[in-house]
């Protein structure tokens, strides 16, 4: 221990005596360290830290699948309670329905807020205790009991200021009124943020057309021993019984179960896991930089160590301080790079994109700063050891020689030109990946989305069930703010639908085609469904392919009912004929979002065909969509859109103002242009492209300072072999020609390298890319082209001030 801080102090005050140098390699490694954990941050709240529920390895979640085409499907009511009662392989199960709601309390603002109706067991499977209060009891979402609620602790702290108080008081939900119970914790944001938790059950139906209604989720908790894959074995075999006793409705359904920590994160494991392998590209490019550094550094010590060599010091003791010094290095650089990292950690969860699962898991914990921690010893170990190899050769007469005469040995030159080639190899794999982001990205938000984002205020409503009880009150609602917004200065046409554009509201519904035979129901033709007003395909810019919209008049609840139909279901399902005059019967429904499933059957003649419209995402291909009238089929979810050539926040402001005229208890949301919701639509995909597009620059410059640091050096070595050629008569432009070709044999050797490594590696991101192949010949060959041309300059800078050299200044030396 004496030893180690003797070599700490004394590479301290080496240190100090190079404050240049230090800073410059502690600046590298301070960007590449912050870089890299803030990535792991992000990598291990999101995939890698346990989901914060008592033993989170137990929970899944159980949901219906399509024997078709694997596709996951929410579960009816009774097949939930089938599944629960005779599955044998979890302990208990509960289920839930997500939605949105409007909250409102004794003398504040109405509020729209995400709520989720559980079974009364939810949190016990979770295995989790209240904040303030308690949560659920087990008869608490049968029939009869008092209405109760739970707030999520941010709705607690936001809405009520933390206030402990606040048990027992009461908060009107959707007009109706709920009893306040406890405060659940922060750590139960299942199955995405939740405002308020809300108990439903239900008495099992002997209808079995109640089994058509898919709309629930479910969760639970495995028996100790049982693996998911068996529960699914499980599950799958009661599926196969119900399908065989209510084949209308669940033969083409099966059963699955998926470990609860999988599900949340998705698809996400792939795309960061590659972010985190391209942020340690950004290391080890650091890292050569820095031992580069210490190479150049080292032969300036070469006489300190020949005498040291001379004392009686051994190759390790000589090896072992000249290492602690680059671990000493590679701390400085972990501190400030954790700080930097924590800023950026900030950023991130303050303004990242909102689709990525546990966000708010994400931080700098003790996990994180050990990560912190182990990587400053590695980084000091990877880029200190061969430097410190070199600089301990035992060759003492060799040593004081090159000391003597300003030279390196040959060993020291082929490492650095080794370390720069290997620099240029990881930068071409960044920068390609980058390229390949960027083009996706230029290509995904130049992608027509079938509507108009100019001038196109959108906003939705959610009218409450107990208080626009009727199809007739939620008609006259529509229609009279209709009116009140049409009569705006500036506004052109205002429209209303159930499910607009990349709101990932949708309800979905099988149909057959009047004169054919009826599907079998493991063949059912399904088709997205919504509720229009006649005005809204001009008020969203959307277009006709073919036929006549409806009219006004063709708008009403009952009589002949007509329909328009999107290009995809005519492609899919009319294969060489027109739709249009066909008659469309619409069946049951089953929908992520319940409250706009229609629960009526509707059919309509065809009368046309409207463009394609991106309703799941720019990336995503049309599905089949039905528009009915929005008379014909009201729903309680409205999203309105305002065509106006007026100032954007006035009419925003106008909204509120005549929704609250018309019902001050109707809180608006999603409120904004449609140029934002497109931009909200790409905000994951800009996320991924802008940290790596940052790695790449921070590669790119690492890289070029490299080369140009290694031809600087070499041409302040050679200065004196370069003055000798000018004197016997080589030109400067030879002189140039000579350093640039060096510089240029390293570049274009790390360029192929790393070209080869590119064409493996960039298939890894090949999921996050749209429009544009992992092997794009025209990104590939311009990272070649324009890191070549980077690294040209990067070496015509020395090579400059080599031709520049006065012969007799070079030789006064001997």
């Amino acid at each position: 221990m004496d030893t180690l801080l003797q070599d700490l102090r004394y590479a301290a005050r080496k240190l100090l005596r190079t404050p240049g140098f230090t800073a410059v390699a502690v600046v590298t490694l301070a960007l590449a360290i912050g870089a890299t954990t803030a990535v792991y941050s992000i990598v291990d709240g999101v995939l890698l830290k346990p989901l914060p529920f008592r033993a989170p390895s137990e929970l899944v979640r159980v949901t219906s699948t399509s024997k078709r085409d694997g596709s996951v499907f929410p579960i009816s009511a009774s097949d939930y309670l089938d599944y629960r009662d005779q599955s044998t392989s979890f302990a208990a199960m509960a289920n839930y329905q997500r939605g949105t709601a409007n909250l409102s309390t004794n003398g504040g603002d109405p509020m729209h807020v995400d709520r989720l109706f559980v079974g009364a067991r939810f949190f016990d499977v979770l295995g989790v205790a209240a904040v303030r209060g308690r949560l659920f009891a087990t008869n608490e979402d049968e029939p009869g009991q008092n209405p109760v609620a739970v707030l999520s602790e941010k709705l607690w702290r936001t809405r009520f200021g933390a206030d402990p108080r606040v048990i027992g008081q009461t908060i009107t939900v959707d007009e109706k009124q709920y009893r306040i119970i406890g405060v659940a914790p922060r750590s139960v944001d299942y199955p995405q943020a939740v405002d308020v938790y809300l108990p439903r059950g239900f008495q099992h139906t002997a209808d079995p057309n109640a089994r058509g209604n898919h709309s629930l989720f479910a969760i639970a908790r495995l028996k100790p021993g049982v693996s998911a894959a068996r529960a699914s074995q499980d599950l799958a075999a009661i599926a196969l019984r119900l399908g065989q006793q209510y084949p209308e409705m669940d033969v083409e359904f099966s059963a699955s179960v998926q470990p609860l920590q999988e599900q949340m994160v998705g698809n996400l494991a792939p795309t960061l896991y590659a972010l985190l392998g391209a942020v340690a590209f950004v290391l080890l490019i650091a890292c050569a930089n820095v031992a580069n550094l210490l190479l150049v550094r080292g032969a300036s010590r070469s006489s300190e160590m020949a005498v040291r060599t001379a004392l009686g010091a051994g190759r390790g003791r000589i090896v072992r301080q000249l290492v602690t010094e680059s671990v000493l290095l590679a701390a400085m650089g972990a501190v400030i790079g954790t700080a930097l990292a924590a800023w950026v950690v900030d950023a991130v969860v303050a303004f990242g994109p909102r689709a990525l699962p546990r966000l708010q898991d994400v931080s700098i914990d003790g996990r994180v700063l050990a990560f912190s921690a182990g990587i400053a010893v590695l980084t000091g170990l990877v880029f200190g050891l061969v430097p410190a190899l070199h600089a301990a050769r035992p060759d003492i007469a060799g040593m004081l020689r090159a000391s003597v005469r300003g030279s390196t040995r040959g060993g020291a030159n082929r490492t650095r030109s080794v370390l720069v080639m290997a620099e240029m190899a990881l930068a071409v794999v960044l920068l390609v990946g980058a390229g390949l982001l960027v083009k996706s990205f230029v290509a995904l938000i130049h992608v027509n989305p079938g509507f108009s984002t100019d001038h196109v205020v959108s906003f939705d409503l959610t009218l409450p069930g107990s208080k626009y009880k009727s199809d007739a009150s939620t008609i006259a609602f529509a229609t009279e703010l209709q009116g009140r917004l049409r009569a705006l200065p500036g506004t052109q046409q205002v429209g209303f639908t159930m499910g607009r554009p990349l709101s990932h509201s949708l309800s979905m519904t099988p149909f057959d085609v009047d004169g054919r035979p009826v599907n079998d129901p493991q063949h059912r033709t399904i088709t997205e469904v919504h509720s229009t007003s006649p005005e809204y395909f001009d008020a969203m810019g959307e277009t006709l392919a073919a036929g006549r919209y409806f009219t006004d008049a063709e708008n009403r609840r009952d009589g002949h009912h007509v329909l328009l139909v999107n290009e995809e279901l005519a492609r899919r399902y009319f294969k060489g004929e027109s739709p249009i005059g066909k008659t469309l019967i619409l069946g049951f429904s089953y929908s992520d979002s319940p409250a706009t499933g229609p629960d009526t059957a509707v059919n309509g003649e065809v009368v046309g065909v409207v463009h394609d419209v991106k309703q799941r995402g720019l990336s995503s291909d049309a599905f089949p969509a039905v528009f009915v009238p929005f008379n014909a089929l009201p729903g309680n979810l409205i999203s309105f859109a305002v065509h106006s050539n007026a100032d954007p926040a006035a009419i925003e402001r106008e909204v509120r103002k005549q929704v609250r005229a018309l019902d001050p208890n109707l809180p608006v949301f999603g409120l904004g242009t449609m140029a934002d919701v497109v931009s909200e639509s790409v905000a994951q995909p800009r996320f991924y492209m802008v940290l790596l597009s940052a790695f790449a620059g921070i590669a790119l410059l690492l890289a070029a300072l490299g080369i140009y640091g290694v031809i600087s050096y070499t041409v302040a070595q050679r200065s004196r072999e370069l003055g000798i050629r000018i004197a016997l008569g080589a030109s400067r432009e030879r002189v140039v020609g000579h350093v640039l070709g060096q510089g240029l044999t390293m570049t274009l050797v790390g360029v192929g390298l790393g070209l080869v490594a590119a064409f493996g590696l960039t298939r890894l991101i090949a999921t996050m890319l749209f429009g544009v192949a992992a092997l794009d010949p025209i990104t590939f060959a311009g990272v070649a082209v324009g890191l070549t041309a980077i690294a040209v300059l990067a070496s015509w800078l020395p090579a400059r001030r080599a031709a520049a050299v006065d012969p007799v200044i070079a030789m006064r030396v001997e």
